[in-house]
């Protein structure tokens, strides 16, 4: 996924009502995603405001949340990517 000149922007998103902190997230993409000071998960400015380029750590985290609080969305359309619906 890295490196493709047509890879899609995308924004994560995290519903911190479900997020249990597991850290999964960040240990699969630690440069998109950390543990805030609650112990819940917090994807990095780029990943939350304007959008950056989807990795295989970004969409393995999203697939490891033991309690799907991760999405993936189109930073250009705000369409979900994943996971699915």
């Amino acid at each position: 996924m890295t490196g493709s000149a047509e890879a899609e922007a995308v924004v994560v998103r995290v519903d911190r009502d479900r997020c249990i902190g597991s850290g999964m997230c960040a240990l699969s993409a630690p440069g998109s995603l950390v543990l805030d000071a609650d112990g819940r998960a917090q994807p990095v400015a780029e990943y939350a405001d304007r959008g950056a380029e989807l990795t295989d750590g970004l969409a393995k985290a999203v697939e490891f949340c033991p309690v799907e609080a991760l999405a993936l969305h189109s930073a250009r359309g705000g369409y979900r990517i994943a996971p699915a619906e």
